[in-house]
């Protein structure tokens, strides 16, 4: 029995151990893929279902993926055993009982992993252990990893990559993405419930910057807190600059708020500390991040000293609208403030308007003690461009400054040497097929002459508002569709516009007896006799400017008539027009005796028109001479005669009401004197007109044989002159000198590069000195004699000027914009904005380029010396490496044999950074020579993407 009791034990044991270890073998089940699948395709494969025994912790869904459920989902009791269904071993849950019956701390969404390599599901520690380019989804949350491990009791998941033995590198480190926004981490765990989580080594991107930390901690409501933390906008591995912080807060999708932190710049720690920080993130549709503006630094030896420019705040406001108030302050104790906006909206329009004061202060101590040196700048300047809609468009185009406020103010070459400026506020109107009208208010500015000091002043200003109206031309004979007659193409229209000038410059009134043959007893300004009175353009003068103002309103008929044709080869037009004028002020003239009038002002509106007939007539023939060179075939002349002839009838009779007869002496001789215009001004005499009017006009271009027999055309045409032209006319019923001047014009482009103008002045009449003037450089009379006649050759050049100018630059090299990275992110309206912007760009992608201009100009008014203006021009860059080019602007006036303004400007792509060092070592200033500025800025991302580095800063775009 005692052996029987000891075999019963041990097979007990046995069976135990069998059982317990076929238990065990039970629970832990293993899914590998073999050695053969493997080899195959890398495609992911889904796990399979667990036991039965386990369906109240995960189920597979009906298209087989595989699912977690919380502990609390199926509830222990009747009920809830009620609501469970079983059906082909798939768990199915009644819509009743999950409405009853669910915990609202369960999970809201389906949790979805797939493993590439193996899956290893723990029944009892509910763990899914995920190896192989691992990938879970839950609602919005992506993670990504070599390994993720979930943990359906604590609804966790943690994720790291692996050491790669043969790269010697981690491999499949976790990518966390939560919707938009993506975390590359080194190892990471997140609570799917309380979306906390624990990271170590972040890396993400928001906004233009990126966000970078040792050990992160994730709480309920998206904040990170980030220790050992980086912030840069350098998008490299290792950046060349960023923001070290011990800790920062990363406020969702908002903004960093740092403690204390400092600038590293290519692994360099600055100094400087910084007591906190708060770092904005842009928003999708935000044109901008508001912030701090720096300043670029620079000195003015010789004017105003050492200087701080353009910094202050930006101010980002809407996706419509920013605003940036900016200042500067030079150690002379200069100083300067201005605000600028730029504005938008999608599909209707866009615009900026920028104001900008500056009061300077003389470097002469001398001049500082007695109140002297100093002057006030100012710039107006707005933009505003509609998008082409509707039948209706407003548009302005204002640029409005001081005097010498280019002279001072501006870096640019071009506006510093500009000695005008123009403004205009524009709104038209369509109505219909045929109506238009149109009002606008224009401002032109002369900035004058530069005085002792050299600073320009005298400069003049016309203020003028103008409107118009008009009516398109309609072919009155063939509104019904009809061309078959010849009159059909007779057409009529109508015009009119108004037109009311203020201007500082008030005109110069000639009543000298010399010129008009009587005496004015009216009082005349002495200062306006005979000389143009300019006035500074205030409030005190506006009086003045008043009186000489006038509103004139014009009017005319255009009309085309039908064109005919001579001898097959000869256009004959005929033409006819009527156009006239409205005044608001009339002239009265009174004899008082001797030879004296009296001259009276009638505010009175009235009219004053005229009326024309004439034709013109042209050809084109050719005549071709044969060369039968080796490439060269023939040249080709071409020539386009014009002739036209135009009469115009004699106004000034008394039944016109244009013009009053006067009596100007005591033998009764009497003067036709303009009602409209009166007598202090160079004005028509109304008296009847016939001009013949000629032109001729010449083309020269050659025939070559293609270079390659394979050519698509078997000759090619090369211009060799494009334009050769004369003209002038001649008034048949003119007192004197009847011919006009003749004038002389050609352009041509030479080769594929040079360019060629040119204009000259021809006076056919001969000048003999004037017995009056003293001086020998005197412009003499001119005499109803030819110039031949007297020996003074068959005419005397007026004026002559001759351009030539040629660009040379690599072939391939494109004006537009490379995107070098095909993931970014740069829009369309971006690169149109650059491609139109050309000049505020420096493009890294062609290497060099270079624009010479050579420019010859000679005047010579009658017997005066001539005045020659002669310079060369040139600009152009070189890349000296990938990102390191300069570029240099300059020029040579061999007038006054000195150098033209130069600047000479270095700029450093730093791929995140942009550098630049300009300087100007001639200027026509002696205030701006020597004048340097540097500047050392964070690049935009948009401007990495395309190579670019920005001329300005971008305060320059409202030209501020």
């Amino acid at each position: 029995m005692l052996e029987l009791k000891k075999k019963a034990i041990i097979i007990s044991l046995g069976l135990v151990a069998f059982l317990l270890f076929g238990t065990m073998a039970c629970v832990q089940q293993r899914t590998k893929r073999s050695g053969k699948d493997l080899l195959k395709s890398k495609a992911k494969t889904k796990n399979s279902a667990p036991t039965v025994a386990d369906k109240s912790a995960l189920a597979k869904t009906p298209n087989g993926e595989i699912i977690a459920k919380s502990d609390t989902l199926i509830k222990k009791d009747s009920t809830a055993a009620d609501s469970l269904q079983l059906k082909n071993g798939i768990a199915l849950t009644d819509s009743l009982a999950n409405d009853t019956l669910s915990n609202p701390d369960d999970l809201q969404s389906v949790v979805k992993y797939t493993a590439e390599d193996s899956t290893i599901m723990d029944v009892v520690l509910k763990q899914v252990h995920l190896y192989g380019n691992a990938e879970v989804n839950y609602g919005t949350i992506n993670l990504k990893a070599n390994y993720i491990r979930l943990n359906w009791v604590t609804n966790e998941v943690m994720a790291h990559g692996d050491y790669d033995s043969t790269s010697k590198k981690m491999i499949g480190e976790p990518i966390f993405q939560d919707g938009p926004e993506m975390y590359n981490t080194k190892e990471i765990r997140y609570n799917f419930k309380s979306k906390k989580a624990i990271i170590r080594g972040i890396v993400t991107q928001q906004g233009d910057g990126n966000v970078r930390g040792d050990r992160v901690k994730k709480d309920t409501e998206g904040n990170f807190y980030i220790q050992k933390s980086i912030y840069t906008t350098c998008n490299l591995t290792h950046p060349h600059f960023y923001i070290n912080a011990p800790k920062i807060k990363m406020v969702d999708k908002k903004s960093v708020v740092s403690g204390p932190f400092h600038l590293v710049i290519a692994d360099v720690p600055l100094p400087l500390v910084i007591p906190f920080g708060f770092f904005p993130f842009p928003k999708k549709k935000e044109a901008g991040t508001s912030g701090i503006i720096f300043p670029t630094y620079g000195e003015e030896p010789n004017g105003r000293g050492f200087y701080l420019r353009d910094g202050g705040y930006y101010f980002a406001i809407s996706e419509y609208i920013n605003a940036q108030v900016t200042g500067q302050i030079y150690a002379t104790g200069s100083w300067g403030l201005g605000v600028a906006t730029t504005y938008s909206k999608r599909y209707q329009y866009n615009g900026n308007f920028s104001f900008r004061f500056n009061k300077n202060k003389s470097s002469d101590e001398v001049l500082k003690q007695i109140g002297q040196g100093g002057s006030n700048d100012f710039s107006l300047v707005w933009s505003h461009a509609p998008k082409p809609r509707g039948n209706s468009t407003f548009s302005a185009n204002v640029n409005i400054t001081s005097n010498s406020y280019n002279q001072l103010q501006e870096t640019n070459t071009n506006k510093y040497i500009s000695n005008v400026a123009s403004s205009s506020v524009q709104y038209n109107r369509t109505m219909g097929q045929y109506l238009r009208a149109a009002a606008s208010v224009r401002v032109n500015q002369n900035f004058g002459q530069k005085d002792t000091s050299d600073i320009r002043r005298g400069g003049k200003t016309n203020i003028s508002a103008d409107f118009s109206f008009g009516v398109n031309q309609i072919a009155p004979f063939a509104l019904n569709g009809g061309r078959s007659r010849w009159y059909d193409s007779f057409r009529l229209g109508l015009d009119f516009s108004g037109n009311y000038t203020l201007t500082n410059s008030l005109t110069a009134i000639d009543t000298s007896y010399t010129r008009l043959g009587f005496k004015v007893d009216n009082k005349i300004d002495s200062l306006r006799d005979g000389v143009v009175q300019v006035l500074p353009f205030n409030l005190s003068n506006l009086s003045a400017f008043a009186q000489d103002a006038q509103f004139t309103g014009r009017y005319s008929l255009p009309i085309s008539l039908p064109n005919f044709k001579l001898l097959r080869f000869i256009n004959l037009t005929p033409s006819m027009s009527l156009q006239g004028q409205i005044y608001t002020k009339q002239y009265n003239y009174i004899y008082k005796g001797g030879n004296t009038v009296h001259i009276d002002t009638l505010n009175k509106v009235g009219n004053e028109y005229s009326y024309s007939f004439g034709a013109g007539m042209n050809t084109r023939f050719y005549g071709t001479f044969f060369v039968r060179g080796r490439r060269l075939e023939a040249i080709r002349h071409t020539v386009i005669p014009t002739i036209s002839y135009s009469y115009t009838p004699d106004f000034t009779g008394d039944n016109y009401g244009f013009y009053q007869t006067v009596q100007i002496n005591e033998l009764g001789e009497t003067q036709k004197l303009s009602r409209y215009r009166g007598v202090g001004t160079n004005v028509s005499n109304g008296k009847a007109s016939s001009v013949i009017s000629f032109s001729l006009n010449n083309s020269f271009e050659m025939k070559l044989k293609s270079k390659s027999d394979t050519a698509a055309a078997q000759f090619e045409k090369v211009s060799l002159l494009d334009n050769l032209g004369f003209g002038g006319s001649y008034n048949l019923m003119a007192d004197s000198l009847k011919l006009s001047n003749i004038t002389v014009n050609a352009n041509a482009r030479i080769g594929k590069n040079l360019n060629l103008n040119f204009n000259a002045n021809l006076d056919p009449y001969a000048y003999v000195k004037d017995p009056l003037v003293k001086s020998d450089n005197q412009t003499g009379i001119k005499v109803d004699q030819f110039a031949i006649t007297k020996g003074q050759g068959l005419a005397n050049l007026q004026n002559l000027s001759f351009t030539l100018g040629t660009s040379f630059s690599p072939k391939g090299a494109s004006d537009k914009p490379k995107n070098t990275n095909p993931n970014s992110t740069v829009t369309e309206e971006q690169k149109e904005f650059i491609q139109r912007n050309a000049d505020m760009y420096v493009d890294f992608n062609i290497p060099w380029n270079v624009s010479i201009n050579y420019n010859f100009g000679l005047t010579k008014p009658g017997l005066s010396n001539a005045q020659l203006i002669q310079t060369i021009n040139a600009t152009g860059d070189l890349s000296l490496s990938t990102n390191f080019k300069i570029s240099v602007t300059t020029g040579f006036d061999f007038t006054a044999f000195k150098p033209s303004i130069t600047t000479l400007t270095l700029y450093r792509d730093l791929h995140c950074w942009d550098m630049s060092f300009s300087w100007t070592p001639f200027a026509g200033s002696a205030s701006r020579v020597s004048n340097y500025n540097f500047i050392l800025k964070v690049k935009s991302s948009i401007l990495q993407d395309l190579k670019l580095t920005r001329r300005r800063s971008f305060q320059d775009r409202a030209a501020y």
